[in-house]
């Protein structure tokens, strides 16, 4: 037997005589304001469906309380912008939109024998594109560019489980009248489409190992959540700084 073998089975034979004792031996008293646990069934639902009713609750707060932290000053569009500052820095802390932003550099890319125009139509041609947005982190989607000059620009957010090549038309899924930036494009609008980070759990894990049910998005939650950002702002950043790029 190894050293970790013995401790662990040690470790566990002492948890196990803990258990026992304490099972057997049930205190006569309880800590004061408290009461025994003598819930039965899942004990885990009952406390998500806690945990919802919290969030429900604060939700409905909220809409009674939003007024203590907006002060709106409706004189003139730069003083209303001036009194709401404060809660779009709020804001950015939370999401995690802190970091200083660089130029907004886009560059067309093609991958290894694929060409960066990946298709065109007589109104206007389909680059794939990236940027960059924080140190060794990228933006990337589609620029659908004009033939003619354009009648303006516009940043298209696909849904989460979407992706910019469905929203322009290129891949099914999304039906011809919900294809809003190839119909954009199409009327002579230069459109950006950046990729998001998406609802479905494909790549959630190995096919040689195993595979869970995690969304990609949850995924990125949990791991923001640590670092002072979130999925949002994670998202914003690429978006924002594609509003105002040049290729």
């Amino acid at each position: 037997m190894t050293r970790r073998d013995f401790l662990e089975t040690a470790g566990l034979g002492l948890s196990a005589a803990g258990l026992a004792h304490g099972a057997s031996a049930p205190s006569a008293e309880n800590l004061p304001g408290a009461g025994l646990l003598t819930w039965e069934g899942d004990l885990s639902e009952r406390m998500m469906d806690g945990a919802h009713r919290f969030v429900e609750r604060k939700i409905a707060e909220s809409a009674s309380a939003r007024a203590r932290h907006w002060k709106r000053d409706l004189t003139s569009r730069a003083a209303c912008e001036q009194s709401v500052e404060a809660n779009r820095e709020r804001l950015r802390t939370i999401l995690g939109v802190v970091d200083s932003r660089g130029p907004a550099d886009m560059e067309r890319v093609a991958a290894s024998g694929d060409e960066a125009v990946v298709a065109q139509t007589p109104a206007f041609r389909v680059h794939q594109i990236r940027w960059p947005v924080l140190e060794d982190v990228f933006g990337e989607g589609l620029w659908l560019e004009p033939v003619r000059a354009p009648a303006g620009f516009i940043v298209a957010l696909p849904d989460a489980v979407q992706t910019p090549e469905q929203i322009a038309g290129f891949a099914p899924g999304v039906s011809l009248e919900n294809q809003f930036a190839r119909r954009l494009a199409a009327k002579g609008f230069s459109v950006v489409i950046p990729t998001l980070i998406d609802r479905t759990a494909r790549s959630s894990g190995h096919p040689d190992i195993r595979l869970t049910d995690l969304l990609h998005r949850e995924w990125i939650y949990r791991q923001a959540y640590h670092m002072g950002r979130h999925v949002i702002g994670v998202q914003q950043e690429p978006a924002t700084l594609s509003a105002g790029f040049s290729v």
